[in-house]
């Protein structure tokens, strides 16, 4: 084992690179940029301090210019401590370009993610007043580019407190900043009341040779305070369909009532049909 140690080996070994003197304001981007493999010849010992300690291939980005950048890898270029005897035979990969990207900032709209369907429904009644939020987010143009909104965690009715929700923002990408990391959700709860309305006219086909008894009713109807406060004997339709007076004598009333609107009850039940002799 100690003869292995002291005895030469060529190896290959993979170094990273390290970006100094960055522009201000820029980013490399290198997603897809690995290791670079490099063949060197050193004692058995030499090569295990390569692989363990922190060497690395050191690039001066002082000069590099928006855009693609080529770099071309020297033997200088990789630091290790100069008290090993490590001889590089070949650097695997000398030549590359990188990126170079200015950092921005850019205004987006956030998406609201609902944690079920019905939570979806649940806030479709009870409207969320700023629905309409922007955020700022900061990083590389060409990333931000892509970011058309930015993702909220999923929200419940259960995170409702005060009329208020607050849910976090999502990231889009690793190298994008949220510059701010939660929004407050305004949340106006629709308050359901009841109302009677009177004197609603009856309405039936005029073909039809009747009267009928009595000629208007009343109903109880239940919905959102904002709908059910305008509803009144002239906006609300009450009919009595062709089909029913043909068979019966006494038949039921139909509502048309506006969307969200229920109809409780209607008096009286029954309207009498007369049969007008020809």
């Amino acid at each position: 084992m100690q003869q292995s140690l002291l005895k030469e080996h060529t190896a290959e070994i993979s170094f990273p690179l390290k970006f100094e003197n960055v522009p201000k304001n820029y980013v490399i981007l290198a997603n897809n940029l690995s290791d670079i493999p490099v063949l060197v010849k050193s004692r058995g010992m030499n090569i295990i301090f390569l692989k363990k300690s922190n060497c690395f291939f050191r690039i001066n980005a002082a000069n590099f210019h928006f855009g693609e950048n080529k770099i071309n890898l020297g033997k200088d270029d990789l630091i290790f401590s100069s008290k090993k005897k490590i001889e590089i035979i070949e650097i695997k990969k000398k030549s590359f370009k990188i990126y170079l990207d200015k950092i921005i900032t850019k205004s987006v709209p956030i998406k609201i993610v609902f944690a079920t369907s019905k939570d979806e429904e649940f806030f479709l009644k009870n409207k969320i007043v700023n629905i309409n939020q922007n955020v700022k987010i900061k990083g590389p143009a060409t990333i931000l580019s892509k970011v058309k909104r930015v993702k909220t965690t999923a929200i419940s009715r259960k995170m409702l407190k005060n009329d208020k929700i607050i849910a976090d923002l999502i990231s889009p990408d690793s190298k994008v900043q949220l510059l701010k990391k939660k929004i407050t959700l305004k949340v106006t709860q629709l308050r359901i009341i009841s109302k009677t309305i009177s004197l609603i006219p009856v309405r039936y086909s005029l073909k039809e040779n009747i009267s009928i008894i009595p000629q208007k009713v009343s109903a109880m109807v239940q919905g959102p305070e904002n709908i059910v406060k305008k509803l009144n004997n002239r906006n609300i339709i009450a009919s009595i369909k062709t089909e029913k007076i043909k068979k019966n004598d006494f038949v039921t009333v139909d509502f048309n009532l506006p969307a969200g609107v229920k109809l409780l009850e209607y008096t009286p039940q029954k309207i009498q049909i007369i049969r007008n002799k020809k």
